[in-house]
């Protein structure tokens, strides 16, 4: 009997599809279950060997599914690359025993205020000060406590989407108004009700990028250095990535986040921590138990060290005992390009001469001529992106920025 594989949703940014491409390398049949088949490019589409449509927002849905598929098929993995489904693939893998991250600790990692309330009490040295407000006439005495400025943030979100920096009273009056009415993520999912306030935290930002294989210990892969743009417009967009850092942060930022995701019981598979470093201090920004977006998980940490993360995740699922050893050491980077104003997107006039520069990978554009563009808000609005490897960090970083300087944007002003 062929052992099958089911992902729950998929990542539409390279992990989902590199995902499949390895199952069906290993010999495994691919099952995906979607709300929405229509989502997904045929690249990806053409590695599944079923698709399944149901609500998968329900974790009863896609355990029930999976116990169906079970009863005749041999199923060995459930799994997902998409981060707003990682609570439903827990549920429905621990429910036919299969490896998989606990569905209490997928829960407490997704919602960003149960994160908060147990690293309150489980590691209160890497919180922040926070607040859940349920009601407009809560605005003020949370104010009162966190401070200005302070981060305002939906629970459940992913992209840096309804992240704001707000800095005065009645900026925060008028998001916690506007946040109290919605009822939907940006995956159409019902949220709970509450925004959540945090103390705002200028430090310099990196990411954790971590594997854990079950029954092994946390295996860090490396730390990202995250370029962080938009906080005089109120956002948090990230405008870039470079793999591996190397800095004095590394030691202290790992070695509290490898604490952290113990303390928190998160014990499988890959985790992206974003944290925030200064000297001997780490503060938690987010712990997202799945593997890093914005290419790095997908791209990056594969082209620095020859060893393919998403193949990592699957092997998790599996159940295999891997020991995380880079074949080389290199660097990449990241650098995704924005509108500056807004505009008419109509292509990149030198696309041939940036995959000429030094270190350049890849050029492409996210986004089709005509589209009606603007400056960024969250992760999703970069127009381009650039990939970039060299020997060691500066460099890569170097590369990549370079491109980025002599990119020629072809935007006619609206």
């Amino acid at each position: 009997m062929t052992q099958e594989i089911i992902f729950v949703e998929a990542s539409v940014t390279g992990a989902g599809y590199l995902a499949s491409v390895f199952a069906r390398e290993e010999g495994l049949s691919v099952t995906l279950l979607t709300r929405d088949p229509a989502i997904y490019a045929t690249d990806l589409l053409a590695q599944v060997d079923d698709v399944i449509t149901c609500d998968t927002d329900s974790a009863q849905v896609v355990a029930q599914i999976a116990k169906a598929r079970a009863r005749d098929r041999s199923v060995v993995a459930l799994t997902t690359t998409a981060d707003m489904y990682v609570p439903q693939a827990a549920f429905a893998a621990q429910t036919l025993g299969l490896p998989g991250l606990r569905y209490q600790a997928a829960l407490r990692a997704r919602n960003k205020h149960k994160m908060r309330e147990a690293l309150a009490e489980q590691a209160p040295d890497c919180n922040t000060e926070f607040a859940l407000v349920m009601a407009a006439d809560e605005v003020s005495a949370a104010q009162a406590r966190l401070g200005l400025p302070l981060i305002a943030k939906p629970q459940e979100e992913n992209d840096g989407i309804g992240v704001r920096l707000i800095r005065s009273t009645s900026e925060l009056e008028t998001y916690v108004s506007q946040a109290l009415s919605r009822t939907h993520n940006s995956a159409g999912q019902s949220v709970p009700p509450g925004v959540l306030l945090e103390a705002f935290i200028d430090w310099p930002e990196f990411s954790v990028e971590t594997i854990q294989y079950p029954g092994g210990p946390c295996q860090v892969i490396g730390v990202t250095l995250k370029q962080v743009i938009g906080q005089e417009r109120a956002h948090f967009v990230e405008a870039g990535h470079v793999f591996p850092y190397a800095g004095p942060e590394v030691e202290v930022a790992t070695t509290a986040v490898v604490r952290v995701l113990g303390a928190m019981g998160i014990d499988h598979g890959a985790v992206h921590t974003e944290c925030r470093v200064r000297a001997q201090e780490v503060a938690i920004m987010e712990i997202n138990p799945r593997l890093a977006g914005g290419k790095i998980g997908s791209h990056l940490i594969e082209m620095a060290t020859g060893v393919s993360a998403v193949n990592a995740v699957v092997e998790a699922a599996l159940g295999r005992r891997r020991r995380w050893a880079a074949l080389r050491q290199q660097a990449a980077s990241i650098q995704n390009v924005w509108a500056s104003c807004p505009g008419v997107f109509q292509g990149i006039r030198n696309v041939d001469y940036l995959r000429g520069l030094p270190g350049i990978t890849s050029v492409s554009t996210l986004v089709e001529p005509g589209t009606l563009v603007g400056p960024p808000t969250k992760n999703g609005d970069s127009i381009a992106e650039i990939l970039a490897v060299g020997a060691d960090f500066d460099t890569a970083k170097a590369n990549a920025e370079r491109a980025l300087a002599e990119i020629d944007v072809d935007l006619v002003a609206a």
